[in-house]
């Protein structure tokens, strides 16, 4: 199980390759709605170094984005297939009953019948829904690997961060 606290590193994005010659840098960010990507003032990359993000433009449905101090292709090309985060605690709150994504991974997954199906190791988008994909660990009833839509009140009874359990309307046999 992950441990939580407030000041561990959530991942935004990762670099891709420069755009044009002023420092331009394609930006794969991991939300939904590129634009959030503007809300986060304090930024880092992995050896913990900040970054700031001075002005964004779209491209193409892409993201490009112009940080604070590159001004050229070069400088921009020393951040490709480099990852940035931020803290958890920089994250806007959410209104009750919505989660972040990362907030749901390591969690685990209790049925009605009070049998550990799993622990969550990523979400996936389908569509339709969003899907919480569990991996066995030891607490787990066996060493099935699920697949659980994320459906509120279908299929989801209750998320409990506190406790680090998802409440869950879902048989062992699935």
């Amino acid at each position: 199980m992950n441990i939580r606290s407030s000041d561990r590193k959530v991942p935004l994005g990762i670099f891709g390759k420069p755009f044009g010659i002023k420092g331009f840098i394609y930006l794969n960010y991991y939300g939904d709605v590129k634009e959030n990507i503007k809300n986060f003032d304090n930024l880092f990359l992995e050896d913990e170094s900040l970054i700031s993000i001075k002005e964004t433009i779209s491209k193409k449905d892409r993201l490009c984005v112009k940080l604070d101090k590159v001004e050229s292709r070069d400088q921009a090309e020393f951040y490709r297939n480099k990852e940035i985060y931020a803290y958890e605690k920089s994250f806007p709150s959410l209104p009750q009953g919505e989660f972040y994504w990362f907030q749901l991974e390591g969690l685990n997954v209790k049925n009605e019948g009070g049998e550990i199906l799993g622990c969550v190791d990523h979400l996936m988008a389908t569509g339709a829904n969003d899907v919480l994909s569990l991996k066995p660990n030891q607490d787990s009833l066996d060493k099935k690997e699920r697949l659980i839509p994320f459906i509120k009140e279908e299929t989801i009874i209750k998320v409990n961060l506190e406790e680090k359990l998802i409440y869950v309307k879902w048989p062992s046999d699935y």
